[in-house]
């Protein structure tokens, strides 16, 4: 999926909520029970991450991402 100008890929077992308005995406399992990750750009338009501990963050390219978890 793209979110703004970065690609991000994810795991089966995730989805996004995002809210384009404040540049925000929420990463949460597909039954809603547990948030994963939360994205977000800051002033400077830099992509913030502020992800859980049981997220694994894979850099496979300039702004591309993927994201899976420990399960």
């Amino acid at each position: 999926m793209d979110f703004f100008d970065w690609k991000i890929e994810l795991a089966d077992g995730l989805k996004p909520y995002t809210d384009i308005e404040n540049k925000r995406m929420a990463i949460l399992t597909t039954v809603d029970d547990e948030i994963h990750m939360i994205l977000e750009f800051d002033e400077n338009n830099h992509l913030v991450m502020h992800p859980r501990w049981n997220i694994n963050i894979i850099l496979l390219g300039e702004k591309h991402l993927k994201l899976t978890t420990n399960s």
